[in-house]
């Protein structure tokens, strides 16, 4: 088979591929088909686990830098909702309530998590919707509403899937957490 090349003159290629071959056309398409059939390949599999954070942008890096500390660099999926683990139990949301538990059900289904980390903030707007304005005065009354909540957000996940591991925090505004039990 001999190679045959587009000509100098041939307005279809760019300089960069006027000396492509078929050959490596042919490696170009192969690897073409492997860039796009890996990632969904990716997307089933095991991980580690399921950020559940709020919608607060002020903490995004944060989160991510806490996971990444916890050894979980990219083996975690994350769902976004204001308020974080307050959002998925407070009654002033239960509009928003189903989408999370289906999503839960179905990361546990593809992505085979052992474990759900759910981390509120200090200064959350959203908990001051679902508990009220004194918690941004009072900070003791803010850690109790911010702990109700995660116990109780903890409790819901053991009813619904007992298998998984749950761990829960506070995350200060300089993105240190708060351990809640």
């Amino acid at each position: 088979m001999s190679n045959v090349r587009h000509g100098a003159a041939c307005g279809c290629l760019t300089p960069l591929f006027r000396n492509l071959t078929r050959r490596h056309a042919i490696g170009l398409g192969l690897g073409g088909v492997l860039a796009t059939a890996l990632p969904a390949a990716a997307a089933g599999g095991s991980y580690e686990a399921m950020l559940v954070n709020c919608i607060d942008p002020r903490f995004t890096t944060f989160s991510q830098a806490y996971m990444a500390g916890q050894g979980m660099k990219d083996k975690f999926s994350h769902f976004v909702i204001a308020g974080g683990p307050i959002g998925v139990v407070a009654p002033q949301f239960a509009d928003w309530q189903k989408a999370f538990w289906d999503n839960l059900a179905i990361t546990v289904q593809l992505h085979e998590i052992k474990k759900v980390v759910g981390l509120t903030h200090r200064d959350c707007g959203a908990a001051a919707v679902a508990f009220g304005d004194a918690i941004k005065t009072d900070r003791a009354l803010e850690t109790a509403k911010h702990s109700e909540a995660l116990r109780t957000f903890r409790a819901e996940i053991g009813k619904r899937q007992p298998k998984l591991e749950v761990f829960t925090g506070i995350m200060a505004l300089d993105g240190t957490v708060e351990v809640v039990s």
